[in-house]
């Protein structure tokens, strides 16, 4: 027994001695290792509590305003008048030239007489009922726009209102394009002139 157990004591003391020189390697590292304090570094820089100002320089008054220098008015002497300008002042202008008399009496515009298409001279001919037109009892008026020349001839020929039948319309176109008139006048003067020509279709006549 005492054998078995002075194993176990043995070993505890190995065991106790490896710990002591374990502990005792590393408090002499310690110790050997030196210590480096750093101290804390503070940096700022110095601000003033009030702005430092220049003193104004005082400004030089300003120079004194010149007057400029007026030289004094001399009236000049007044020349005499001349005999010559005497003349010219006393001579009056002539009055401006009055229209002819005759010229202003006259009116600005003339009347307009329009022109004619039924002069007994001028023989134009009747429109031709269409006999198809008396068979339907087709009736009505056709109003034609005219232009007649100064000379008396017909310039242009428009439908202006239909008489309700194409048949009517046709007949009064084809009868006035072979008219002739007699042309409308501003006062003495023949001219160009648009007028109306009503044309009636009845079945009554």
């Amino acid at each position: 027994m005492k054998s078995k157990y002075a194993a176990h004591y043995s070993l505890l003391i190995v065991v106790l001695v490896h710990f002591a020189v374990l502990g005792a390697v590393l408090l002499a590292r310690q110790a050997a290792a030196p210590v480096v304090i750093e101290l804390p570094t503070i940096q700022g820089m110095i601000v003033s509590s009030e702005p430092v100002t220049k003193p104004l320089e005082p400004t030089p008054p300003p120079p004194p305003e010149q007057k400029p220098v007026v030289a004094p008015k001399i009236p000049l002497p007044k020349a005499p008048a001349s005999d010559r300008a005497i003349q010219q002042e006393a001579q009056p202008e002539p009055a401006p030239p009055v229209d002819n008399p005759v010229k202003s009496a006259e009116p600005t515009s003339a009347p307009v007489v329009p022109p004619q298409a039924d002069a007994s001279h001028l023989n134009n001919p009747a429109p031709v009922y269409p006999t198809q037109s008396r068979r339907l009892r087709e009736q009505g008026t056709v109003v034609l726009e005219v232009l007649v020349k100064a000379d008396g001839s017909l310039g242009d020929l428009r439908l202006k209102t239909s008489s309700g039948s194409d048949r009517l319309d046709e007949a009064a176109l084809r009868a006035v394009k072979n008219w002739h008139f007699v042309p409308a006048k501003r006062g003495s003067e023949s001219i160009d002139f648009w007028y109306e020509l009503p044309i009636e279709f009845s079945l009554n006549r």
